[in-house]
């Protein structure tokens, strides 16, 4: 509980009370309940991210302001909550601003622009100036060769200025707007849900289950980080998250069966990386597609599964492949640490996942469905404790047992509290840049742009879609690559005839895909520091694992199959293509199937799982002979190299 005495925590837990009120107390309106969140992630990262770094539990100048900026941070939040009921009735765009209200709404976009340098980096931040300054010189650009295409109308003026602060700050757009509700109403309890089920043994179960469903196959632990990155991955949602949590015991596993320190490393941050893609969490991303496209999220996650799991497929058969090449053996029972019986005794951890996707399923309300799976959560672990305090040490051992539940809990609520700055914080600051799109319509202007570009043709467009969501991707998080890309890409790809949900799906793919794509790979960073590798060449390598993310982008956009869109006569076929697509895929990335390839042979194996990925039977059934020849080829140059050395060793 001592760990729990100081401000940060203080304001974690009165963060995580306040969103647990929203949903079981009388519920604030959206224009004071979203403000009131945003303003308690901006108060804990100043604390939490002093301005300058080793300023914590010290007495500075510096720190004086971090604080100082917090209690301005209040005072916002205060103010929205005094101002509820004129917020309500104001018209929008039509009543005035008074001039509190323009000071409120200045001091809340400074604040969160510098929340956001201080949590994310400059990667985010330089986003959001450079929008800010379009918002304003716009008008001058339409006189500009080449620039003059993204121009827009809005003549700087102070009632151009009032309207901006208006849709920003006093209306549930901008700074305020969905990415921030989806935040305050739906992931902000799903991180809460992630840190009860860490801190109960869910994260442990994850790796003492994996290890015993792959961990004695040939290449065990790759096999073990990949199971259970799976299943950690797709309730935290976070790649670096879930490179740290699990990196920390599978790299060095990984490292000592015979895999280098960059291979080790770009598996977890592979695998790691794939959690954003994986129901149900996925990093966020599945809250918004649903608000964007206003779905039911259960919609959303069904569709995201058969993609999310290719992707774990194809890089289980890199592993596999890999292992065999260099001659990986699995661990051996000694090395195991764990039993089936320790683990049956613990699979009640999944029943509140389970719980859980239940009533998502059944259309409950989230944050709801969630709070109801983190009281599952506790009971089982308060009756699990408590029956083995009573059998150690009787009365006292149940005194023991509250009192470590009741300890847990308050950490967990300040566990995920604090890992919610990861997602409030972008959210507000991609709020801002959507705001500015939406009122200088520069999504539908930059669709233009796109498709001039591309010359109206959908291959190049996607092309520059995905290397735009890249870049913006780099050194910021995949919620706020993904709604960078959503509201520039979509209008887009909507003009070339994509639908809805595989555009949206596209953009989250390749915001994704930035955790593990040079020059930035956030996530191969994180799991090459464990490793002590080199991190450049980790990215690299962990970019070529991830392949099959690339490929299945691609082929959902022309054929929503994947998706589960459609008829089962068109999707099953097109899911057992792609599985055997990604074997193929790994082929090629391990440079061996059933023997080294050389290059002709590593290009054939990544054509025949374009067309054996693309949703066009004809084409996969070509990819399919490609892949059946180059087996069959491989195989006899095997048993020919086999024989030579058995001749050279009898003739020796």
């Amino acid at each position: 509980m001592k760990n729990l005495a100081n401000p940060a925590s203080f304001v974690a837990l009165c963060w995580a009370v306040f969103q647990i009120y929203m949903v079981y107390g009388t519920p604030l309106d959206l224009m004071v309940a979203v403000p009131i969140h945003i303003m308690f992630g901006v108060v804990l990262t100043f604390i939490t991210h002093p301005l300058r770094k080793g300023d914590v539990g010290r007495f500075t100048a510096a720190r004086l302001s971090d604080y100082l900026l917090a209690a301005v941070a209040v005072a916002i939040a205060l103010h929205y909550l005094r101002s509820g009921e004129m917020l309500n009735m104001r018209i929008a765009m039509v009543d005035p601003l008074t001039t509190l209200d323009m000071v409120v709404g200045v001091a809340t976009i400074v604040l969160v622009i510098e929340a956001v340098r201080r949590a994310l980096g400059m990667g985010l931040t330089v986003v959001i100036l450079v929008f800010l300054v379009y918002q304003f010189i716009g008008p001058q650009l339409r006189d500009i060769p080449m620039l003059g295409l993204i121009g827009h109308d809005g003549e700087p003026s102070r009632l151009f200025f009032e309207t901006f602060l208006d849709m920003q700050t006093m209306q549930n757009e901008g700074v305020f707007g969905i990415p921030s509700i989806v935040s305050y109403n739906q992931v902000f309890y799903f991180l809460l849900f992630g840190a009860f089920l860490q801190l109960f043994g869910g994260g442990q179960l994850f790796m003492d289950l994996s290890v015993l469903l792959v961990g004695r196959f040939r290449g065990g632990m790759a096999k073990v980080s990949i199971v259970s990155s799976t299943l950690f991955g797709s309730v935290s949602g976070s790649a670096t998250a879930n490179a740290a949590v699990m990196g920390m015991f599978t790299i060095p596993a990984m490292k000592k069966s015979g895999m280098s320190a960059e291979e080790a490393a770009a598996v977890e941050a592979t695998s790691s990386t794939g959690g954003q893609i994986m129901p149900p969490v996925m990093g966020a991303a599945a809250f918004l597609i649903a608000q964007f496209m206003g779905i039911p999220y259960a919609e959303v996650a069904i569709a995201a599964l058969i993609p999310a799991l290719l992707f774990y497929v194809a890089l289980y058969f890199v592993v596999d492949l890999l292992a065999r090449r260099k001659g990986l053996a699995g661990l051996k029972r000694s090395e195991i640490g764990t039993d089936w019986s320790s683990v049956l005794k613990r699979l009640y951890l999944l029943i509140p996942v389970f719980v859980l996707v239940y009533q998502i399923m059944a259309g409950r309300a989230l944050s709801s469905a969630t709070l109801q799976a983190i009281w599952i959560t506790l009971v089982f672990g308060l009756c699990t404790r408590a029956w083995e305090g009573f059998r150690a040490e009787g009365g006292n051992g149940l005194l023991k047992a509250a009192g470590s539940v009741v300890s847990d809990s308050l950490q967990a609520l300040d566990s995920g509290a604090r890992g919610a700055i990861a997602v409030a914080i972008p959210c507000a600051g991609a709020g801002i840049v959507v705001g500015i799109a939406s009122i200088t319509n520069l999504g539908l202007t930059f669709g233009s742009f796109v498709t001039a570009l591309s010359g109206g043709m959908l291959i190049p467009a996607l092309l520059l879609v995905m290397f735009m969501v890249i870049v913006m991707g780099m050194g910021m998080p995949t919620t706020a690559a993904y709604i960078m890309g959503a509201i520039l890409a979509i209008p887009a790809l909507d003009k070339l005839g994509v639908p809805a949900l595989s555009a949206h799906f596209f953009v989250l793919y390749f915001a994704a895909l930035s955790m593990v794509t040079p020059p930035v790979a956030l996530a191969a960073f994180v799991a090459g520091g464990i490793a002590k590798a080199n991190v450049w060449k980790t990215g690299w390598v962990a970019f070529r694992y991830s392949l099959a993310g690339f490929l299945v982008a691609f082929a959902f956009v022309f054929s929503p199959a994947l998706l589960l869109q459609g008829d089962w006569q068109a999707i099953v076929p097109a899911i057992v293509t792609a599985v055997i697509g990604c074997y193929a895929l790994a082929g090629c990335v391990v440079g061996y199937l059933r023997a080294r390839n050389t290059l002709l042979e590593s290009a054939l194996l990544f054509v025949a799982a374009a067309l054996l990925i693309a949703p066009v039977l004809k084409a996969s059934l070509g990819g399919l002979l490609l892949l059946c020849a180059i087996w069959a080829w491989q195989v006899r140059k095997a048993r020919t190299t086999q024989a030579n050395c058995v001749l050279g060793r009898s003739g020796a």
